[in-house]
């Protein structure tokens, strides 16, 4: 039996389909970018979401929040050229530049630093500072700090970080009892089973 409606012509359709609610679906996803990723907001999974739910028997972070790397995302989108590493454009600067650029570890650290430092400091959680340390100021910035850590380490200061050796003197006359390690102790000695 058909409705009445149905019969006129004058059928009421419904206010939402399942097409229409796949496309708004569809129009309120983001794709990750680059720029997405540089501010750490990318992770495996997508989005790292503002606020994490951690259950009070997890004592790990997860790792879909540990944030990917820009060059990954930027070689794992759809029309992303493919990616060798004697050809590689994301460190193309390593072979073209005649003055050293700073180091991307370095960098990478002044940035996160940076983005965490801003997030925490400024009332509207940094979305006002969005964009404003581009790539030419993180560059300034990496050279700066080189400049900064070579005025202050000089130029043997990077020996500050290493342990030096112990010298030990030992008087000449008198023949050493026990061979001993570091820290005064005398060593093993190893038995010799002759039977």
């Amino acid at each position: 039996m058909t409705s009445r409606s149905f019969l006129e012509g004058a059928f009421i359709h419904p206010e939402s389909s399942p097409e229409n609610s796949v496309k708004e679906k569809s129009l309120n996803y983001r794709h990750p970018t680059v720029y997405d990723a540089v501010a750490g907001r990318i992770s495996a999974g997508g989005f790292i979401p503002k606020h994490l739910v951690v259950t009070a028997n997890r004592d790990t972070a997860s790792s879909s929040t540990a944030a990917l790397p820009p060059e990954s995302v930027l070689f794992r989108s759809r029309n992303a050229p493919t990616r060798y590493a004697e050809s590689d454009i994301y460190f193309s600067d390593e072979r073209r530049s005649p003055i050293g650029l700073p180091e991307s570890d370095l960098l990478k650290a002044l940035h996160s630093y940076t983005s965490d430092f801003y997030s925490r400091a400024t009332a509207d959680v940094g979305a006002g500072d969005w964009k404003s340390l581009d790539e030419t100021a993180l560059i300034a910035f990496g050279f700066l700090m080189e400049e900064a850590s070579r005025d202050i380490l000089g130029q043997t200061g990077d020996l500050v970080f290493t342990e030096g050796e112990e010298v030990t003197e030992q008087v000449s006359g008198a023949p050493s009892a026990q061979r001993t390690k570091s820290k005064g102790r005398p060593s093993k000695k190893r038995r010799v089973d002759t039977r």
